[in-house]
């Protein structure tokens, strides 16, 4: 009798499992059969509940506690045949992972806690795991009953930072064990991303594809019997970076994985927030599930004995949404300590402001939001030009009380200041590169058929300039679409000199921003851009006074012509759905997630 050869999609899960009988074996051929489950989540970035900090109010579409009761119902289902993996990017990412990190630790920080309830086997690391420092990482994983893994990941001395990989056990029926080994192995980005805290730590994060064959060749050596791959690693994509100035190599490389070395099995990889699932390379089952904790993917590798060992004759692969299914009480409770200071730190007013300041226009217009942020960069160290992302377009304040949340979900990355020395023939290009968000208009002045937004460029990449006054004309292609550039009333000459503040994260080249590697750096100090914010507001606050944000604007920028402004809005608040178990899925324009490197 045919025990499952697909799973349910949605929150039907739970009951329909329980239809199912429970532990026979597949036959075909006469060859008993059993399914070998992988689960995977990744990209959670602090999604452990169904909250919104932000908001302060339920968000039951994400949540690692609701995808714990999906993992739960795939163990009754499949009693001693499951694996439970994650892709990396859990410890940074929303004002929950902030208090722990930085405000209200606890004995055991808050993910791992959800995560040894839910018995990970083992979990990659990803880039977002450097981002508070190395010495509170190793602190973080020491309290982990599973293994994190990454393969090219070594300190100064060679040893391995983590385990390449871990062999587990599963049992298929009684007497009969299966040997897995998994893998696992994280983007080089991080080199770029964050450079000061791997340097301080003596840690270096190397190619993946040598350091996964290397680490395959082992597990098979080890006799096991199927192969997973856990890596933090986009699909195909371009690098955020520059791999000829960086030197290294790209960051998205999960589709090279299962092409270029045999002996794979299943490739779980994170970080690009694409899901995609029930694709296959070379044999491989490849998938990726919804970030934030939104989906759960589940992989069923069906296996048969062949030559007197465990071979996988089927794969297929399916995603799981966690919104509709209740939330784990274990997992709740678990995280309750540090949800509990997490919402009185989020929901603490700072400071009065009148009005209401929106980000809705940010990608379109000069905004007293990025003004307010950029004078604050330029501010804190009397630099010439500043520049930010517009990092989100569905953030507000006021009128009323503001509080932390809201100065966070202004700033939600957790930067740090740099200034570097540039040239105003880099002032042009950093501009142009920005530009690269938007598509042109086409002969007739219209937006392009695929629209003007062109969401190959992240909105985290968009970048605007406070200090000098330019144009961008969309008409015009990109590398030719500044068509007005002046400081101080007078054309910026491409020999001129200035320093500009921005975030350790673009300073580095992130975000394809090739431009700025090598420039001199004047200013490196670990001083929060975020916390600049609130600094202000409490400044304000103490004296008696409102934020108004009007105070720190100033108009110095515009898109043109005026049809590009209104296509550019409009597709930005229109909003898409993104295509399942597609390679060329893409998250709507209105998808503020976290990118590679923290959007820095």
């Amino acid at each position: 009798m045919e025990l499952m050869t697909s799973l349910p999609r949605g929150g039907r899960l739970l009951a329909a499992l329980s239809l199912f009988i429970v532990g026979a074996p597949l036959f075909a051929q006469g060859a008993p059969r059993y399914d070998l489950v992988v689960a995977a989540t990744t990209d959670v970035h602090g999604r452990l509940r169904g909250w919104d900090y932000y908001e302060n109010a339920p968000d039951a579409s994400r949540s690692l506690a609701g995808a714990a009761t999906i993992v739960d119902s795939l163990r009754k289902a499949y009693p001693g045949r499951v694996v439970l993996v994650d892709g990396g990017d859990l410890l940074q990412g929303n004002p929950l992972l902030y208090v722990a990190a930085k405000l209200s630790a606890t004995p055991v920080h808050p993910v791992i806690a959800a995560m040894n309830v839910m018995q990970y086997d083992a979990a990659a690391l990803g880039n977002h795991e450097f981002n508070y420092g190395v010495p509170l990482l190793r602190q973080t994983l020491s309290r982990a009953s599973f293994p994190f893994l990454a393969a090219n990941v070594r300190e100064r001395s060679g040893r391995p930072f983590v385990s390449p990989f871990v062999m587990v056990t599963r049992t298929l029926a009684p007497g009969s064990t299966v040997r897995i080994g998994i893998v696992g192995a994280t983007t080089p980005g991080s080199m770029v991303w964050d450079a000061d805290n791997l340097r301080a730590a003596k840690v270096t994060v190397t190619d993946i594809i040598p350091s996964v064959r290397s680490a395959v060749s082992e597990v098979r050596r080890r006799k096991a019997d199927v192969v997973i791959v856990v890596l933090h690693s986009g699909l195909n994509e371009a690098a955020s970076y520059d791999t000829v100035s960086t030197g290294l190599p790209s960051e998205n490389v999960a589709a090279r994985v299962p092409r270029e070395i045999d002996g794979i099995d299943l490739v779980v990889f994170g970080h690009s927030h694409r899901e995609l699932v029930d694709s296959t390379i070379n044999g491989a089952l490849l998938m990726q599930p919804r970030n934030w904790a939104a989906s759960v993917a589940v992989g069923e590798l069906t296996l048969a004995r062949e030559k007197g060992r465990w071979q996988v004759v089927a794969k297929r692969g399916r995603s799981v949404r966690v919104a509709g299914h209740a939330e784990s009480p274990a997992v709740l409770a678990a995280t309750a300590t540090s949800h509990r200071a997490t919402v009185a730190w989020a929901t603490t007013p700072v400071v009065q402001t009148p009005g209401e300041w929106r980000s809705d226009s940010a990608r379109v217009a000069d905004v007293p939001i990025t003004d307010f942020i950029n004078a604050m960069m330029r501010q804190a160290t009397d630099a010439q030009l500043s520049a930010t992302a517009a990092f989100s377009i569905d953030a507000k304040l006021g009128p009323g009380a503001v509080t932390l949340a809201d100065l966070s979900k202004l700033y939600p990355y957790d930067n740090t200041l740099r200034v570097l020395k540039v040239s105003g023939a880099q002032v042009r290009a950093f501009l142009e590169h920005s530009s690269r968000y938007y598509r042109s208009l086409d002969a007739s002045g219209r937006a392009p058929r695929e629209g003007i937004v062109d969401n190959a460029v992240p909105g985290f990449n968009f970048d605007v300039l406070s200090g000098a006054d330019y144009v961008w004309d969309l008409s015009m292609p990109i590398g030719s679409r500044v068509t007005s550039l002046t400081y101080n009333g007078r054309p910026m000459a491409a020999t001129d000199s200035f320093t500009l503040a921005l975030n350790n994260y673009r300073a580095g080249g992130g975000g394809g921003y090739a431009m700025l590697a090598g420039a001199p750096v004047v200013f490196a100090k670990d001083v929060d851009i975020r916390q600049l914010l609130i600094d202000e507001a409490q400044r304000l606050s103490k004296t008696g006074a409102a934020l108004d944000l009007a105070s720190y604007v100033v108009k110095n920028w515009r898109l043109e012509p005026a049809a590009a402004v209104a296509a550019a809005y409009a597709e930005q608040h229109r909003g898409t759905t993104a295509p399942r178990n597609r390679d060329d899925a893409k998250p709507s324009v209105r998808d503020t997630t976290a990118p590679p490197g923290d959007a820095r």
